[in-house]
C-alpha cells in the first residue's frame, strides 16, 4: 500500500502518532502506524449491488485493530447504515494489505462508504472515521429484483 500518502491515511498517520508518542518529546515509533484508503472515491454499482471497498496496512502491527466497513444511505437528512462488516483481523506490513468489501442491495438514493476503526498500538489506544464522497444512484442504475 505504499502509495501517496491521501487525506485518510495521512489522518491515520497523523492520530497514530500522537497516540505513539504521547505529548512528549517524539519516539522513534512515531512514523509507523497503519493506514486505511477507500479503494473507490465512491460507492460502486456492480449489478444489483452497491459496494464500498478499502484496504489496510500497518507498520508496526497493533495489539488491536477492529474496523467495521459500512455502507450508508442518506434518509430523512440523516445517514443511516444500511449494511456493515466488522473484523477483528490485524492488517498486515509492507507490502501486503489486508481488504475490506461491504455490499447491499441497489436502491436509489444517495449513498456512501464510512470506516471506522478502534485499536490498541503499543499500550495506547486509537480511534478513526472517514467516508467518501456521497454518490446519488438513480432506479435506473439498479436492475430491477
Amino acid at each position: 500500500m505504499r502509495r501517496p500518502v491521501t487525506a485518510t491515511s495521512a489522518a491515520i498517520l497523523a492520530l497514530t502518532a500522537v497516540f505513539t508518542c504521547g505529548t512528549g518529546t517524539g519516539s522513534a515509533h512515531a512514523e509507523k502506524s497503519c493506514g486505511f484508503e477507500f479503494t473507490f472515491s465512491q460507492p460502486t454499482v456492480l449489478g444489483s449491488q452497491i459496494l464500498g471497498r478499502g484496504l489496510a496496512q500497518c507498520d508496526v502491527t497493533p495489539s488491536e485493530h477492529l474496523l467495521t466497513l459500512s455502507l450508508e444511505r442518506q434518509q430523512s437528512g440523516r445517514w443511516e447504515t444500511i449494511s456493515h462488516r466488522t473484523t477483528g483481523a490485524l492488517p498486515p506490513g509492507p507490502p501486503n494489505s489486508l481488504s475490506y468489501e461491504v455490499s447491499a442491495a441497489c436502491y436509489e438514493g444517495s449513498w456512501r462508504v464510512a470506516m471506522s476503526v478502534t485499536g490498541s498500538l503499543q499500550g495506547r489506544p486509537f480511534v478513526f472515521s472517514d467516508h467518501t464522497r456521497a454518490r446519488d444512484i438513480t432506479s435506473s442504475q439498479c436492475p430491477s429484483r
